[in-house]
């Protein structure tokens, strides 16, 4: 190290351990000159300026993508509240098909797959609404150990295995339906690769899979009563 660059070192240690120097020494201030990123010289105070100011703007610039996204949230949360209490009072055979839909009304994306396990029982056929197969299985086989839903840029073959090859898709997000998805995944995409990215709040589609799951939860009740009846 140079003596130059001892010499710098030592007094960038010196003012980190007296923050009050230039408190204590006010008419430094007005004689220390500073590079900005375009070559141009400011005094220390303008050149503080401007930090906080820079600083300031990034901080409201944070806080309105904060209160955005709670508003958003508010908004999807009214939707949930609204979807639940409509089908509560819905039949067996209108549930499904009304669950869907308002799903494919209310939580955009441009591509939708509801895949259920074998054995759930379906009343009616529902558009977008397929059985499980043993290839998407296996694509999604780490729903067995953890419960967290997986987003992002998959693999084509993983988003293939739902949506088909014929679609431009660039994220998706796969959420299992039920513990270790026994009731089947719940999977959406978008031609957007920005849309589903893996540390995306994902709480609202997780309580849609949590209803559904509740639901065919409860249906498997009634139906082993009415067997045993």
């Amino acid at each position: 190290m140079s003596d130059d660059n001892k010499l710098s070192y030592a007094v960038k240690i010196y003012l980190q351990k007296n923050p009050d120097f230039f408190v204590k020494n006010p008419e430094l201030l007005t004689t220390l000159d500073v590079v900005s990123s375009k070559g141009e010289l400011a005094d220390l105070t303008t050149h503080q300026l401007k930090s906080l100011q820079q600083e300031n703007r990034k901080l409201k610039a944070q806080l309105a993508q904060l209160i955005n996204n709670a508003q958003q949230s508010e908004t999807l949360m009214d939707r949930l509240l609204m979807m639940v209490t409509e089908l509560a009072m819905t039949d067996k055979t209108e549930f499904l098909p009304g669950f869907v839909n308002y799903v494919k009304t209310h939580f955009s994306s441009d591509y939708f797959k509801l895949l259920l396990a074998e054995g759930v029982e379906l009343s009616v056929d529902v558009e977008d609404v397929e059985t499980l197969n043993a290839v998407q299985k296996t694509h999604f086989s780490v729903f067995q150990a953890k419960s967290e839903p997986v987003s992002g840029r998959l693999k084509q073959e993983k988003i293939q295995s739902i949506f088909g090859t014929d679609k431009k898709i660039k994220s998706a997000i796969v959420l299992p339906v039920g513990q270790q998805a026994k009731f089947g995944l719940m999977s959406f995409a978008s031609k957007d690769e920005e849309k589903f990215h893996p540390h995306s709040s994902s709480d609202i589609l997780q309580k849609l899979c949590q209803i559904l799951a509740s639901y065919f939860s409860q249906q498997n009740n009634v139906d082993a009563h009415q067997a045993m009846s």
